[in-house]
C-alpha cells in the first residue's frame, strides 16, 4: 500500500514539472523605454516567483492554472495581475511589460511644539552565537519582524542590524517598511525604493532614514529582501530567544509565514 501511494505522489510531482513552462521578459518604465531593476513577479500566495535584473530581465516557471494570479509590482509603479492562464495564453517569447509610473500625495502630518525624544525601537542584540537569516536562496526572499512605537506619529530615522559573520563578497538588499494587519506584514510604507549594499568585511548594517519621510501611526513591520543573485553563501543576522518572532516570505508574492522561537536583530532609531 505504501508503495503505490509512494508511486501516486511521484506520478503527480512528475506531471506538474512536466506542465510547468519557463517564461521570459523585459519590464520597463512605461514613460522612458528604460528597464526596470529588481521589480517582484510572482505567483499570489505561491512560492513562484522572482525579482528582474539589472536590465529588467526576469525567467519564472509557471504551471497554467485559471485560479492562480501573477502580480508584477514595484515601489513607485501602479501594480500589474494577470490569471496565470491568460498571461500563459498572450504571451510571446521576449515580450515587454511596461510599468507605468505611480502619483503619491504626500500625506500630511501635524508636528506639536514639544521638542521629539529619541528611541531605539526593535532588537537590538548583536550576538554571534545566536542567529537568524534568510530561508531560501530564491529572489524575493523576504525576512524582518514586527516591531511596537511608544507613541504617534513616529518618524523612522536610521535602520541598524548586526550581521553574526562575515560575508567573502558584496550583497544587494531592499529594505521595506510595511503596515501591520492581523499580526502579518500588509502595505508598504515608503515611496521609494531603499537599496543596500552588504560589503565583505561589514559587521553592520546602518542605513540612514531621514531622507525617505517614512512616518507610521502604529506598529510596523521591517524587512530586508533579496534582490541579486550572489555566488557566497547566505547572509546571517544576529538574533536572540524569545523575542518578537521573524516573520518570512519565501519569494515574490508569497505567503508570509512566522519562523520560529528567535527574533532577528533588527531595530530602528525613531523620534516621536
Amino acid at each position: 500500500m505504501k508503495k503505490i501511494l509512494l508511486f501516486v505522489v511521484l506520478a503527480l510531482i512528475q506531471q506538474v514539472n512536466a506542465n510547468a513552462q519557463v517564461f521570459e521578459a523585459i519590464i520597463k518604465d512605461a514613460q522612458t523605454n528604460q528597464g526596470l531593476a529588481y521589480v517582484n513577479v510572482g505567483v499570489i500566495g505561491k512560492s513562484s516567483g522572482t525579482v528582474t535584473d539589472d536590465n529588467g530581465h526576469f525567467k519564472l516557471s509557471l504551471t497554467n492554472s485559471n485560479t492562480d494570479s501573477l502580480r508584477i509590482s514595484m515601489i513607485g509603479y501602479m501594480p500589474k495581475t494577470y490569471l496565470v492562464s491568460d498571461f500563459i495564453m498572450h504571451y510571446t517569447p521576449g515580450e515587454t511589460i511596461m510599468l507605468v509610473p505611480a502619483l503619491h500625495q504626500l500625506a500630511e502630518v501635524k508636528i506639536s511644539g514639544r521638542k521629539l525624544k529619541l528611541a531605539v525601537l526593535g532588537n537590538t542584540t548583536q550576538s554571534k552565537s545566536t542567529n537568524a537569516g534568510f530561508t531560501s536562496n530564491k529572489l524575493g526572499n523576504e525576512i524582518g519582524e514586527i516591531i511596537k512605537i511608544k507613541k504617534a506619529p513616529t518618524f523612522l530615522k536610521q535602520f541598524n542590524a548586526s550581521l553574526a559573520h562575515s560575508i567573502p563578497d558584496s550583497i544587494k538588499l531592499r529594505l521595506n517598511f510595511y503596515s501591520v494587519k492581523d499580526g502579518l506584514p500588509d502595505k508598504i510604507l515608503q515611496q521609494q525604493n531603499i537599496f543596500v549594499t552588504v560589503k565583505k568585511g561589514q559587521e553592520q548594517i546602518t542605513v540612514d532614514l531621514t531622507p525617505y519621510n517614512i512616518v507610521v501611526n502604529d506598529k510596523f513591520f521591517v524587512s530586508l529582501e533579496w534582490i541579486k543573485d550572489s555566488n557566497g553563501p547566505g547572509l546571517m543576522f544576529s538574533a536572540s530567544l524569545f523575542s518578537s518572532a521573524m516573520i518570512s516570505r519565501e519569494t515574490s508574492q508569497a505567503t508570509w509565514e512566522k519562523e520560529g522561537l528567535a527574533g532577528i536583530g533588527f531595530n530602528v532609531l525613531v523620534s516621536y
